[in-house]
């Protein structure tokens, strides 16, 4: 896995599957005595968002137009029942806080993982823990791009002159919120 090819390139560090990734880079900068202001930590880190990234796609996918992967993440997020639509995955998933480094190490560990009742709650724990998902990644695909959250500036107005891209995100959670209420 993309994770623990990342920690074995280092000779002097032993990744700890156990762990969490964010526990496993706490103690791989410790070993190699890598300051915060050191050039050399900077690279490093990014090597372990690319790493993060990588294993998201390959525990869950990369394709968001692949109703398998949809029911996949709705199984990890205990989301019963586990909705027949894309639309209908994407809404209940939508409505679900995770924090994603979380997720990732959740299907490495077992270990549930934790779902939060807001996204404030979400927030709160991100800052807290620092344990952010890379917002802008070469790897990223479809399926992750739609489950990344605005952490450090939250917007819950409405926005005016939105971008087509937002416009479009929201179209889409409104067809399936419309979908999901006519499945009821």
């Amino acid at each position: 896995m993309p994770l623990a090819a990342f920690f074995a390139q280092f000779a002097s560090f032993s990744f700890n599957e156990n762990q969490s990734s964010n526990k496993n880079f706490d103690r791989l900068v410790k070993v190699m005595r890598i300051t915060k202001n050191d050039p050399e930590r900077r690279v490093v880190r990014e090597g372990f968002k690319d790493a993060l990234v990588q294993e998201f796609n390959e525990r869950f996918g990369t394709d968001g137009n692949d109703l398998s992967n949809w029911q996949n993440l709705c199984n990890v997020l205990r989301i019963e029942p586990v909705p027949d639509t894309i639309q209908g995955c994407r809404q209940r998933v939508w409505d679900t806080h995770v924090n994603l480094v979380d997720l990732v190490d959740s299907a490495r560990t077992g270990t549930p993982v934790k779902l939060f009742a807001s996204l404030g709650e979400l927030t709160s724990y991100t800052l807290r823990t620092d344990k952010f998902f890379p917002k802008q990644n070469a790897y990223q695909g479809g399926l992750l791009k739609e489950l990344l959250r605005e952490i450090i500036n939250p917007y819950f107005g409405k926005r005016r002159n939105g971008s087509a891209k937002r416009k479009e995100r929201k179209k889409k959670q409104r067809a399936a919120r419309a979908a999901v209420a006519d499945g009821d």
